[in-house]
Formats: structure tokens, C-alpha cells, sequence
């Protein structure tokens, strides 16, 4: 999965439930996280925190993993044993998730 300003590029939106890695590759220039929520809450309309700038991933979902600190041009992975559900995707750095860092993921 390519992650850049701002938004994550992912090979398919729908994927097969069971064990699932996911390999983050940031090609832009800050750096990245990807917090994966298991949620019915429409991909922008996740809680905010009180600072107006953050998620509120407990108010949001049920936080399934994540991948910190991915800096310019570095590559990471996680592996999930993800079930049934939606799932959104978001980078919860300061700001990340207005500016519209954030995708849906179905698994089936």
C-alpha cells in the first residue's frame, strides 16, 4: 500500500477475511501512520478529539492495529487476522485525517 499526503492507495477495497499484511510504503514526504478501526461510522465522520486535530480512535471503533512513525521513504508492515466488517483506515497524526487521510477497507 502506497501512503503519501494525503491519502493511502490500496490494491483492492475489498478483501477475503483471515490473516491479511499490509506493507505501507511512504512515497511522500512527511511522516505517516495508519491506525486500522473497525467501525460503522462513515469513513469522515470519525469522533474528534478536544483538540479538533485527532481521532478519538476508542470513540470511534475498535482500534484492530497500526503502523507509527513510517518516515519519508520507508517501507513497514503489520499482520492481521481481520474478520468480517468495515474497516477505516486514517492517519492519526495531527491534522492527517482532515486533510483527508482516510479510506474504507470491506472484508468479506
Amino acid at each position: 500500500m502506497v501512503v503519501r499526503e494525503w491519502a493511502f492507495e490500496l490494491s483492492s477495497a475489498s478483501i477475503p477475511a483471515g490473516e491479511v499484511t499490509f506493507q505501507l510504503v511512504n512515497q511522500g514526504q512527511a511522516e505517516h501512520e495508519m491506525v486500522i478501526l473497525k467501525t460503522d461510522l462513515p469513513a469522515n465522520a470519525l469522533k474528534i478529539k478536544a483538540n479538533g486535530a485527532e481521532v478519538d480512535e476508542s470513540a470511534s471503533g475498535e482500534v484492530m492495529g497500526e503502523v507509527e512513525d513510517l518516515g519519508s521513504g520507508q517501507t513497514k508492515s503489520v499482520t492481521l487476522n481481520l474478520a468480517p466488517g468495515r474497516y477505516v483506515l486514517t492517519c492519526n497524526i495531527l491534522g492527517h485525517y482532515k486533510a483527508g487521510m482516510v479510506t474504507v477497507l470491506e472484508v468479506n
